[in-house]
């Protein structure tokens, strides 16, 4: 089955409500105000068996300029329109507004029903006709078959149905292997069965059990049980009007306007669109004017942001980012509708082009680059802007399926085509745009080569560093990404330090200089260091290759102020052994001698060995621990 679901539009008291009930049987006003009161105000909802098996769900939309918001939220997920017209009042102001919405929202499936055609005038009947074509010329309506009706008096409904048989033999419905999404349009509770949603699925199939995520709070859910037509069902298909019974959530966690999912969705306080001003708007769209957005069946405030265009004219289409007072949660694809934040009127509408971007400035041609290639250009160049302009480097075939809404079969098609044209690289069950990976290849050689050209004399970056430059990506992701060109022989990677292939450590004649000079310095009182200050004075070039001997380990710090060359270092660990190895233990002014400096250098080195536990403090001397004393080489640095 096809699981076409068909709505109504048209003026008020033309007689939609009527003609689904001499369709169906089914009376879709159903509360007491709409009764008395002879007009829909809600959603109706009906369904209609064909002489083929088909059942079809009908959503009957209130046609009252106050309801119009209501008819807004039912057009989500029609596949097929009947455009109601009385044939004794003909196109109204309310008509049109339908057609221009549900033209905007990209329903190309109409019948037109003149409705209380019984004791109709010819004249009159005639005047219509040439109204619908004039009116509706350059439309999908133009083509559209018209069907003569009288409800009360069952005339035209057996070729109404005729007609909605042959049109639901030609739609095309999208593949079910989507993951299931449903607008909810109605949400209540029913006692001893707790919240209820309605909604047509618009993708994917779902299951009794299925776990779903309420967008946009993000709050999870299970189905609990389904309902198709009254009727309860194991499983829904796309295109199915579905009750659905939900568990762990509270009615006031989901109401109309928010989306069930079993996709992950993004929330997000703008859209990006192209964006169409209808011919007969009462002035252009410009910058930063209050909209009304109808997307699926929410509706939330919005101010326009034109991008390559000063304002969209009416009558002409522009690529517009549209900044939102509350989050949505939508696909690319998505059609929506703009009305004036006053007076309440249709403007326009357009199609998500990203559900959720940056914000970016109006006239920047690399983002109307990218509009057009979302707009217009092939899958897979679709693919690869979605994926080279991702903030996260790594995409998977699910993510591609979800974003494009196509069959998984499909997106792995366009991934081996990428594959074998270069234009996309793996890393194990993800992919990256080949144009993403060598932007960030770029970026690393960047950064690894300026680093060798003022840090010379290093063998290399730290490893700890060089991710911390690229913080926003995900380690594992900013490994494979290093790993790849570590393969490529691009990077060399030894112990903790990273490095060009082919970089080795280079010293200019001012740094070696530089470097004699210092170790001069060091050599005459190597056991009473001077200060570092005193070292490097204010010769530049010395400062910068003592913190690079520093950087370099050369040096080993006993408290914050004295550090000491490690060859110096070891060398008094050396005299140390000797000489317990001789008299047992040394004594303090005994080690001060033996180093030929101060009382403070010596009792600094002395304490350092203590806390290594290369030496033990007896009263005023120190011994040797037996294991450095036959083998001091353990304890140099």
């Amino acid at each position: 089955m096809k699981n076409v679901v068909l709505g109504t539009a048209g003026h008020i008291d033309h007689g939609k409500t009527t003609l689904i009930k001499a369709l169906t049987g089914i009376e879709t006003d159903t509360s007491r105000e709409e009764r008395q009161r002879g007009l829909s105000i809600n959603l109706g909802f009906a369904y209609l068996d064909l002489d083929n098996g088909e059942r079809i769900g009908i959503v009957d939309v209130p046609g009252h300029e106050k309801f119009i918001k209501n008819m807004l939220a039912g057009a989500a997920g029609i596949d097929l329109v009947m455009l109601v017209i009385d044939v004794n009042e003909g196109i109204m102001p309310q008509t049109k507004e339908h057609v221009a919405v549900l033209n905007l929202l990209g329903i190309e499936n109409f019948i037109i029903v003149l409705t209380k055609i019984l004791d109709a005038d010819e004249d009159l009947k005639l005047l219509v006709y040439e109204d619908i074509k004039e009116q509706f010329a350059g439309t999908k309506l133009a083509d559209a078959p018209i069907i003569e009706t009288d409800a009360i008096a069952g005339m035209g409904i057996d070729q109404l149905k005729e007609t909605l048989n042959e049109k639901i033999e030609l739609i095309q419905r999208e593949s079910e292997n989507l993951p299931a999404r449903l607008n909810v349009d109605r949400a209540f509770s029913v006692k001893g069965f707790g919240t209820v949603v309605t909604g047509t699925l618009i993708d994917g199939s779902l299951r009794v059990g299925d776990e779903m995520t309420i967008y946009p709070s993000g709050v999870k859910t299970r189905v609990r049980t389904i309902q198709i037509h009254e009727e309860d069902q194991e499983m829904a298909h796309a295109g199915n009007r579905t009750a659905l019974n939900l568990t762990k959530v509270d009615l006031n966690q989901i109401g109309r306007g928010d989306v069930l999912s079993a996709a992950s969705l993004e929330a997000s306080y703008m859209i990006d669109a192209k964006v169409m001003c209808l011919n007969d708007a009462n002035q252009p769209m410009e910058l930063w004017d209050r909209v009304h957005v109808h997307i699926g069946t929410r509706e939330v405030i919005g101010r326009l942001v034109p991008l390559g265009v000063d304002k969209i004219q009416p009558g002409t289409t522009g690529f517009m980012q549209i900044r939102l007072e509350e989050q949505i949660a939508v696909k690319k694809g998505d059609r929506f509708i703009l009305r004036n934040f006053s007076p309440v009127v249709t403007i326009g509408g357009g199609e998500v082009l990203d559900a959720t971007p940056r914000k970016h400035k109006r006239y920047n041609q690399e983002v109307i680059e990218s509009l057009e290639v979302m707009e217009s250009g092939s899958t897979v160049d679709i693919l690869l802007d979605f994926m080279s302009n991702r903030s996260a480097g790594f995409t998977s075939a699910k993510e591609m399926s979800e974003y494009l809404g196509e069959d998984m079969k499909l997106i792995e098609s366009y991934v081996e085509e990428m594959l074998t044209n270069n234009q996309l690289m793996k890393f194990g069950q993800f992919y990256m745009a080949t144009s993403l990976f060598d932007t960030l290849s770029e970026q690393m050689i960047r950064i690894l080569s300026d680093y060798h050209k003022t840090n010379n004399m290093e063998a290399g970056m730290s490893l700890e560093e060089f991710r911390s430059r690229f913080s926003k990506m995900a380690p594992k992701e900013l490994n494979a990404i290093i790993q790849t060109l570590v393969d490529s022989e691009t990077f060399v990677i030894e112990g903790e330090l990273i490095r060009m292939q082919g970089h080795s450590i280079a010293i200019s004649p001012a740094q070696a200089k530089a470097r004699q000079e210092i170790e001069e310095q060091l050599a005459e009182n190597p056991f009473a260091p001077p200060l570092f200050e005193e070292v490097v004075g204010k010769d530049k070039t010395k400062r910068e290759v003592y913190m690079q001997m520093r950087k370099s380990n050369e040096f080993y710090r006993l408290d914050k102020q004295v550090e000491l060359h490690v060859s110096y270092y070891n060398e008094a660990l050396r005299r140390l052994a000797a000489f317990c190895q001789e008299h047992g233990e040394i004594a303090l002014a005994d080690f001060r001698n033996l180093l030929g400096t101060s009382r403070k250098y010596a009792l600094l080195l002395l304490d350092d060995f203590d806390k290594r536990g290369i030496t033990q403090r007896i009263e005023d001397s120190r011994i040797m621990d037996p294991k450095y004393l036959d083998n001091i080489e353990e304890a140099l640095l």
